[in-house]
């Protein structure tokens, strides 16, 4: 494989993280914000919205929250846009001797891209604002406090989700929320709503993540709301966005063909049943009449009169769009349980009861869950499907357990998971027992794995399993915990190898990682290779080969507790092997300290076969890219392999093995053994 074919797969496994990264390209850093310093005062100490903008920002694990700063009168707004780049003007009503509608068009005369947002505290001036739509053509949209922070978190939200909609769309399947109003009223009321529980989903989902990457994926691929005031604008965005758009929230009166049109909202969702387009609607109006046309679409209704108003709009988003826990529920829709994560789900499905079951899939559940969970292309693939299209149910339940085990598999295949109970029993992955470096073998291995997954090798040979075997890392920062916990380096002076090991042996490892190892151990019953893996081991430019220890451990005594001593008794000699006298004296050689060498830990699981008594391993070998001695029409480049069967020592040690280029695999080599 050349170098170019190993970029493509490279790139090919990073993509999803650079092209996540991307997303949401356009963000509100600063905000300018036109009110009076009395108004301001109470946006803080009543509104409490800097903590409010900064402890959502916090629970995102985001640390681009927007700077505000406050002015008093227009005059002053126009000083501070010549200044610095603001990303959002956000002006109240009563800001000097100069107007809102003559400054926004002052603002827009000279810094075009920059939105506008009008931000009302009396209800009594959406009468003004009516009376003055001429002059409001420079505002881009308005909005109305009423002492609620959340708006404004709602409004940066709102500002950001146009501005990213088009590239986030296309290029990260982000899905869409379109709530269609045109009362600053109500959608100043929705709209906050709508974040808050967007936000909460999001939350979720990362805190169930166990890798990084898939985090900071989460904190890109929320739900967008778009907000549109008109039948015109509406139709826009359903003929550009139809495949990403997940619900629709419509107003029922409000203006089509430039004219108010007391059934434009009916005339819409008409158009999206006519075509077909299945998804969540919640048709929303003050006229109780509306209800028995809501009802005849076969969607949600929610009366804007209601004393609950924000509750049931609150009960529409979780019941809908799969947000929350999975609840359970029989053909009454009464609830039986629910499920706060996939895996529990996947583990609830092979009892989940044949009503529940026909229930669910009906009504597209299965699919809302997973679209809230992030995974667009498998909710895709079975939102089509339909109770009818399998012979029996229990072909149904066979379906949904293999598609949500899948999903489940795909998203951390290639990847270092952090440790839970609900990843350590998949293949594919790396599971992290602590933080820290996984030292040298360990990102060999972890990069090894990566390439595997973005070559698809499977597709390549079918008949051969390729894989990484199962595998756990305890990261450098318990070998630290380690040393400082026992006192190591005032130990060492002056110790024999022997003294060291047994001191090692009485030390104790963290209770955060014997926990772990215990749970590790119930889902591994194969023996394990405990090996070393230092941050200077497989380095380059120095050789580390066979300085630090490595033991075997059957890992097949009957008394669990036993089992789990010995394998903490095993890492903590992989520990003590730092400082015997033959690694640190090579490591003095070589001009380092002893103080820089830190140890990772790997438990890889030895892939063989049992006979009655004895576990046989597989194979061994040695690749190297490079030959230094090609014979034939080999070149130096072509690399050189020698493998044996059972444990590496063969190799290493020169013994009886069988040498062959990865090249030319069928051309024969003359071992020097031979």
């Amino acid at each position: 494989m050349d170098i170019k074919q190993l970029n493509y797969y490279y790139n090919k496994f990073k993509f999803g993280e650079d092209n996540f990264h991307n997303l949401m390209k356009s963000k509100v850093r600063e905000v300018l914000l036109i009110s009076t310093f009395y108004d301001a005062f109470i946006f803080e100490q009543d509104g409490r919205f800097s903590e409010q903008i900064f402890g959502e920002y916090r629970q995102l694990n985001l640390s681009t929250a927007p700077r505000i700063t406050s002015v008093p009168t227009g005059e002053e707004a126009l000083n501070k846009l010549s200044e610095k780049k603001y990303d959002l003007v956000i002006t109240m009503m009563r800001i000097g001797e100069i107007s809102p509608f003559e400054l926004s068009k002052k603002v827009k005369e000279k810094y075009s891209n920059i939105p506008i947002l009008l931000l009302l505290n009396v209800e009594s001036d959406i009468v003004l604002i009516n009376q003055n739509r001429e002059k409001m053509k420079f505002i881009d949209d308005v909005f109305l406090w009423k002492g609620d922070s959340k708006l404004f978190l709602a409004m940066i939200k709102y500002v950001e989700d146009k501005r990213n909609l088009e590239y986030d769309t296309k290029h990260g399947l982000v899905r869409v929320i379109l709530l269609i109003e045109d009362s600053v009223r109500y959608y100043s009321r929705f709209l906050p709503l709508l974040y808050e529980e967007i936000l909460k989903q999001t939350q979720r989902l990362i805190s169930e993540e166990l890798n990084d990457i898939n985090k900071r994926l989460r904190m890109r691929v929320r739900p967008k709301v778009i907000l549109v005031h008109n039948y015109d604008e509406a139709e826009e965005i359903l003929n550009n966005y139809r495949e990403y758009i997940i619900s629709i929230i419509s107003d029922v009166k409000y203006i089509r063909k430039g004219e108010i049109d007391s059934q434009a909202g009916i005339k819409l969702l008409n158009k999206i049943k006519n075509e077909k387009f299945d998804i969540p609607v919640l048709l929303q109006s003050s006229d109780l009449e509306n209800k028995l046309k809501a009802e005849k679409l076969n969607v949600a209704f929610l009366h804007k009169n209601s004393t609950t108003l924000l509750k049931d709009l609150r009960k529409f988003i979780l019941n809908n769009l799969g947000f929350g826990d999975f609840i359970i529920r029989n053909q009454d829709g009464e609830e039986i349980s629910r499920a706060t994560s996939l895996l529990e789900f996947e583990k609830m499905l092979p009892n989940l009861s044949i009503d529940s079951l026909l229930y669910h899939g009906k009504k597209n559940h299965f699919s809302a869950w997973l679209i809230a969970h992030g995974e667009i292309q498998v909710a895709k693939k079975i939102k089509p499907i339909k109770n009818e299209d399998f012979s029996t149910s229990k072909a149904m339940r066979r379906y949904l357990i293999a598609i949500f085990k899948q999903v489940r598999l795909q998203k951390n295949r290639g990847k270092v998971t952090d440790f839970s109970e609900k990843n350590i029993d998949s293949n594919g992955q790396i599971v992290k027992l602590s933080e820290g470096s996984l030292g040298g073998k360990g990102r060999g291995l972890a990069f090894l794995n990566a390439l595997f997954v973005a070559m698809e090798l499977e597709k390549q040979f079918s008949h051969v399993d390729i894989a990484i075997p199962s595998t756990a890392i305890i990261g450098t920062n318990e070998f630290d915990l380690f040393v400082e916990n026992n006192d190591i380096y005032r130990f060492i002076e002056h110790k024999t190898d022997q003294e060291i090991n047994d001191y090692f042996l009485k030390c104790k490892l963290t209770d955060g990682l014997m926990k772990k190892l215990k749970i590790f151990l119930q889902y591994n019953k194969k023996p394990l290779a405990i090996r070393s893996s230092g941050l200077l081991e497989d380095s380059q430019s120095q050789p580390f080969a066979g300085i630090y220890k490595t033991y075997m451990l059957p890992n097949n005594h009957p008394n669990e507790l036993e089992k789990l001593n010995q394998t903490a008794e095993t890492i903590k000699l992989v520990y003590a092997s730092v400082f015997l006298s033959n690694a640190r004296n090579y490591l003095e050689n070589i001009n380092y300290e002893i103080e820089e060498e830190k140890m990772a830990v790997i438990l890889q699981e030895v892939v063989g076969i049992q006979q009655e008594k004895m576990y046989y391993p597989h194979i061994s070998g040695v690749a190297q890219s490079y030959n230094y001695y090609p014979t034939a029409n080999l070149e130096n480049k072509d690399g050189i392999a020698m493998i044996a069967l059972g444990l590496g020592k063969t190799v290493v040690e020169g013994e009886k093995r069988f040498v062959f280029c990865p090249h030319y695999p069928k051309t024969e080599i003359i071992s020097t053994n031979e």
